[in-house]
């Protein structure tokens, strides 16, 4: 049989569907637990920056790196929101669902299907879209890629806006790594480093990705360790990235969208990621009298059962920016 990339995509993407989990939303729980008692256990392995916007702060271990995760999407969404504003791209701009899809592989806790059901596109196979030749518009990828953490939607973008002007973004906040997912992931099943543009026009290699696909790891610790050496950057850099997307409209749009304010609070951004051992959190909030807040909370090395517990620390750092009684209690765990 001919291989085609769909075949390529359904062996692969079946396969991985339920592996890499992504960070559930704020939303999926009520109360945060008890997570500084984590932070006070495992001092070493977190790393914040937390600016409430009336003189409230935190910083702990601000410049040591760590992974980031899908919150490093923050990044391209900074520079899709540039290319929009100086006429490189229009949000309008019809992209082909094959085109977008080219870049999935599985492994990303069923983001990608999550994607299709958001903009109504059938998928049969519970995989892949029915139809490659249906359009999205690129506006959609940029949501997608925020709301669900898509990866393929993330890596298409990079292409489309050129590494160019995706490097030029994350010079602003230089030690923030920017990967292309895929080629991570790759990284990952073929056990050496690969051209992505190659895996994409190379039958033979894409042969050799179904061949070894089945013998990755499966399991959440069979996967930390090629977790922790996935990209990554410092709580500073991502703090500061947020603070800044309350400035910009076009990627504020896409942070704050779904994230209902309080009272006196006029939009919160988010965005988080994950990979089996690491949690990461980002937050910009607008309050209504013109304060900015802002928040990144990176972490390492959590277990199993504390990474079932995620959604809990992304409401917990909502919560430090919104009350300062809980503020103060991220800054006795970390003292």
């Amino acid at each position: 049989m001919l291989l085609t990339r769909r075949h390529l995509l359904l062996a692969c993407g079946a396969a991985g569907a339920a592996a890499l989990l992504p960070v559930a939303p704020a939303s999926a729980i009520s109360q945060p637990d008890d997570w500084p008692a984590w932070f006070r256990a495992n001092p070493q392995h977190v790393a914040v920056v937390l600016d409430d916007g009336r003189g409230g702060r935190v910083s702990h271990r601000a410049h040591e790196r760590q992974p980031l995760a899908s919150a490093v999407k923050v990044v391209h969404l900074a520079a899709y929101a540039k290319a929009v504003e100086t006429g490189l791209v229009r949000p309008d701009e019809k992209v082909r669902v094959g085109e977008w899809e080219q870049y999935y592989l599985g492994l990303d806790g069923g983001a990608h299907q999550a994607s299709l059901r958001a903009l109504g596109i059938p998928s049969a196979n519970g995989v892949t879209a029915d139809d490659p030749h249906r359009f999205v518009t690129l506006d959609d990828l940029a949501a997608v890629m925020i709301r669900y953490s898509d990866n393929a939607a993330t890596d298409f973008l990079r292409y489309r806006l050129g590494d160019a002007l995706i490097q030029a973004t994350a010079a602003r906040w230089p030690v923030l790594e920017v990967p292309e997912i895929l080629g991570e992931v790759l990284n990952f099943i073929l056990e050496r480093r690969v051209d992505v543009q190659q895996y994409l026009h190379d039958p033979q290699l894409q042969l050799e990705v179904i061949g070894k696909f089945p013998h990755i790891p499966k399991t959440y610790e069979g996967q930390r360790p090629w977790a922790r050496g996935t990209w990554s950057g410092t709580a500073a850099a991502l703090n500061r990235a947020h603070r800044v997307m309350t400035d910009v409209p076009i990627a504020r749009a896409h942070l704050e969208h779904g994230h209902e304010p309080p009272p006196g609070v006029v939009g919160i951004g988010f965005k988080g990621g994950s990979l089996p051992g690491i949690i990461t959190v980002g937050f910009g909030v607008r309050w209504a009298d013109g304060r900015i807040g802002s928040a990144a909370v990176l972490t390492e090395e959590v277990d199993e059962q504390w990474y079932g517990r995620a959604a809990e620390l992304v409401a917990l750092t909502r919560k430090a920016l919104l009350e300062p009684a809980v503020l103060r209690e991220f800054q006795v765990s970390l003292s």
